[in-house]
Parts: structure tokens; C-alpha cells; sequence
């Protein structure tokens, strides 16, 4: 029961940060849009698209081992300070070869000032040592960290960012703060980590360990990522890079507080699997899994029926386009977290990573190959679809392993539930949707209507997710 209390406040500690972040996009991109407009934006999501990609193909999945790892040895603080900097050398190694990668591409690009100003935010990423933090299930000063990143780019962005010639300042903004904030953590590692202690016989298998959890997580960054690469290249328009980037970022919107989970559960997973405890992980990940249906079903569904409503006042008449990649896109709230819960919680924390590298290996590959048929064709559109696409393959095959191991018939059933109950809340979302003009009013009166009827049906049948949550939300506050 101690762990389960840890774990749920974990998650609510983490949510309630998440909710912060959830309005700013919410807050920032209508003004992003209309100061910056799309061409720009679309400079900014091309320049993100590649260093994030260069950041993680530089780092070798150092970040997820480092996290895994964390989690195996952290009741032994000697071998956690040594594991400690022994990663840290392997990450300020890499770190050098990827800067060296990214000038040389910068130098080579035509917004060559865009990306020198953004290489705050790759220096971040090899500087970070929130892996460690997570691992331990430490959750606060990464909150405060990321809490702290946030809200300086927020007041920097209206104070700073008033037409399309500041986009530099954006950039700027993005990689200072980001690289302050990872820095800022430092100061909180001197009650866990000590005087530097390195075995050099150890440096090998770390790299080792670090390139198999590589492997699935470049997989699944270049079919969430490439596609606005691709977007770029064959239409040889930022317009269509911004109206993919804003759906994405709308989709995002909801995903973010189901994905959470995989953050704060992962380790808990890991510790418990190199215990042996596999019952206890099996019983986490079927949970997992019920809480993350409760919520991605009716916000797919949600979000698909305010699209219409929304974009207009939220990013203004120039992105309507982005409307049907959003309902394209809807999906995936469902897909990926279940991939989450399935990939990013069980599998990596029980150290099966060939499963997931054949999991997101097939929808990278997959999703290249669509978009090079259907981004000629459909543009950002295109895109959307090889995405949605991509993300049912690997979750087919992530399912197809686990229910080897798990049995997944609680799950289906679990699914299929909501699913049902989210059927009264589309059709009453798109009703009024089609009855009222775009504003945010209506919107307003969409989302309020959609969660007091889903609200509704779930109390009727007396969810026992919805009860679970109430009752660790009350022992939540009395803590």
C-alpha cells in the first residue's frame, strides 16, 4: 500500500504541474500564431524537429538507461554515485561529438542564426539530470525545474515577442531558458551524489546498455518527429510544417496528462521486476492501463469534436487547415498511451527491449515510406494519416507481446466500457458543435457538456477508476 501511495502521489505531484503547462500552449499559441504567423512557426517546428532528433541520436538513449538504471541500484548509494558519473562522462563525451555534428549542419543551413541561438536548448538535453531524479522517484525538482523553464518563457515570450522579425528572440528564449532550468538542478544533487568515483570497466556496458535502449527510442522519435522534415522537403513550405506542428501540439494537449504515467511508473517497475516482484508489476501495468483508457478515450473524442470550434479563435482563420489534421490526428491520444503504458512502462522496465525495437522500428520504417507516398499527394495531411498509421502498427505488435505475458482480457473489456460511454458524449459534443459558430464560447460549452455527461455515465455505473481516483486524490490532501 506504501508504494501504491507513493506512486499515485508521484502521479498527482506530476499532474498538477501538468495542468500548469497545459495552459500554456493553451495561452501562448494564439499569440504565437498571430505574431509570429505560420511561415515562421514553421521555421521554428523544422529547426525543433532536427535538434531533437540530433539530441537523441547524439545521447544513445543514455537518458532512458540512466533512468532504468536508477531504479535498479538506488538502494545502494555507493554503486548510485559511481553509475552517476560514470554516465555523466559517457553523456559530456557524446555531448561534444553532437555539438560538432550540429555546427556543422548549422553552418551549412539557411537559418544557420536560428540554430545557434536554439543550441542552448541541445546543450540542455546533454546537461540534464533529471534521469536521475526520476529514477529515484524524486519527483519535485524536476517539477520545479521544468515549473521554473516554463513560466520565464512564457513572460519572456509576451514581453519579448511581438512580430515576425523577434522569431530570433523566440529561439533564444527557448534554449536559455531550457538550459538555466537543466542547471538548476545541480543544487539539489549534493544530498544524493558525492565525491566522483569512476570504474572505467564500467563505461562499456553502460554504452551498451544505453545503445539497446537507443535503438527504440530513435525508432519512435523519427515517426513522431521526421514527419515535419518531410513536410519540409517535398513541399518546400514552412505554411504546412506549422499546420502539422499546431495539430500535434493540440493533440499533445491532452496526451500530456496520460503520459505522464509513464514517467512516475516506470521505475517503480524497474525496482519491483529486479526484485522479482512480478505479480506486484503486472498488477501496476494492467492499472496503468485502465486509468490511461479512462481518460485518452473521451479526450480522442473530445478533442475530434472541438476541432472545428476551436481553431478558428484559438489560432486564427490562417490555420484552419489545421482542423483536419486534428481529427486525424484524434487517435492517437489512445494509441500512444497505451504505447506508453505497454513500451515506455513495461517493457523497458523489464529490460525486453528487442520487443520494443520491434515495435517503434516498425512504425519509424512504416511512416517514412507512407509519407514518401503521401506527402507528395496530401501535403501535411499526408503526414497525419502515415502517423496515425504508424502508431496502430507498433501498438498491434507492443499488444501481441504482452498479452503473452499479461492477460489482457481485463484491458479489453476495460476499453470497450469507455468507449461506450464516450458514444453519448461525441455525439453531443459535434451536435453542438454544428449549432453554434466558432468562439470561445462554444467551446467552452462543448468541453463543460462533454465532462459532466461522461461524468454522469461513469457515476450511474459506479466506475471504480473514477472512485479510486477521488479516494487518492483525498489522501492526496491530507498529506
Amino acid at each position: 500500500m506504501k508504494k501504491m501511495n507513493k506512486i499515485y502521489e508521484n502521479y498527482f505531484y506530476n499532474m498538477l504541474y501538468q495542468v500548469f503547462i497545459l495552459f500554456i500552449p493553451i495561452v501562448t499559441a494564439p499569440y504565437l500564431a498571430r505574431t509570429l504567423g505560420a511561415t515562421e512557426l514553421g521555421i521554428y517546428s523544422y529547426v525543433y524537429s532536427f535538434t531533437s532528433i540530433l539530441s537523441s541520436f547524439s545521447l544513445l538513449g543514455i537518458y532512458s538507461y540512466g533512468n532504468r538504471k536508477t531504479a535498479y541500484v538506488r538502494d545502494n548509494m555507493v554503486e548510485l554515485n559511481k553509475m552517476f558519473w560514470e554516465l555523466m562522462l559517457i553523456r559530456v563525451g557524446l555531448g561534444g561529438i553532437g555539438t560538432i555534428i550540429f555546427l556543422i549542419v548549422a553552418s551549412s543551413s539557411e537559418y544557420t542564426l536560428y540554430f545557434l541561438l536554439y543550441y542552448g536548448w541541445l546543450l540542455a538535453s546533454f546537461l540534464d539530470v533529471s534521469w536521475l531524479f526520476i529514477g529515484l522517484e524524486n519527483m519535485k525538482p524536476v517539477v520545479l525545474k521544468n515549473f521554473f523553464a516554463k513560466l520565464i518563457s512564457v513572460i519572456g515570450i509576451f514581453i519579448f515577442v511581438n512580430s515576425e522579425e523577434d522569431l530570433w528572440i523566440y529561439f533564444l528564449l527557448m534554449g536559455v531558458t531550457t538550459l538555466v532550468a537543466n542547471l538548476s538542478v545541480y543544487g539539489q544533487l549534493k544530498s544524493i551524489i558525492f565525491k566522483p568515483t569512476i570504474n572505467k570497466n564500467n563505461l562499456n556496458g553502460h554504452f551498451i546498455g544505453s545503445i539497446q535502449l537507443f535503438l527504440p527510442q530513435i525508432a519512435s522519435l523519427l515517426y513522431l518527429q521526421i514527419d515535419k522534415i518531410m513536410i519540409n522537403f517535398f513541399t518546400s513550405t514552412t505554411n504546412q510544417v506549422a499546420f502539422y506542428d499546431q495539430a500535434e501540439k493540440v493533440i499533445l494537449i491532452p496526451m500530456t496528462l496520460i503520459t505522464v504515467l509513464s514517467t512516475v511508473m516506470m521505475p517503480r517497475i524497474a525496482n519491483d521486476y529486479a526484485k522479482g516482484n512480478i505479480e506486484t508489476v503486472n498488477r501496476y501495468v494492467l492499472k496503468a492501463g485502465e486509468i490511461s483508457l479512462f481518460l485518452a478515450i473521451p479526450m480522442a473524442v473530445g478533442i475530434a469534436g472541438i476541432a472545428n470550434n476551436f481553431i478558428p479563435w484559438y489560432l486564427g482563420n490562417e490555420f484552419i487547415p489545421t482542423i483536419y489534421a486534428i481529427i486525424i490526428l484524434s487517435p492517437l491520444i489512445i494509441s500512444n498511451s497505451l504505447i506508453g503504458v505497454f513500451g515506455n512502462q513495461y517493457f523497458t522496465g523489464t529490460n525486453q527491449i528487442g520487443i520494443i525495437v520491434k515495435a517503434y522500428g516498425t512504425a519509424a520504417i512504416l511512416n517514412i515510406i507512407l509519407n514518401g507516398f503521401l506527402i507528395p499527394y496530401l501535403g501535411f495531411l499526408g503526414a497525419a494519416i502515415s502517423t496515425i498509421i504508424s502508431s496502430l502498427a507498433s501498438l498491434l505488435i507492443l499488444f501481441y507481446y504482452i498479452s503473452k505475458q499479461i492477460s489482457m482480457g481485463p484491458l479489453l473489456r476495460t476499453g470497450l466500457k469507455y468507449f461506450m460511454l464516450s458514444l453519448p458524449l461525441a455525439m453531443s459534443v459535434f451536435g453542438i458543435g454544428f449549432l453554434l459558430p466558432a468562439s470561445i464560447y462554444s467551446t467552452f460549452i462543448q468541453i463543460s457538456v462533454g465532462v459532466l455527461i461522461y461524468g454522469l455515465f461513469l457515476l450511474l455505473i459506479k466506475d471504480q477508476t473514477l472512485q479510486m481516483l477521488f479516494s487518492r486524490v483525498k489522501m492526496t490532501r491530507k498529506k
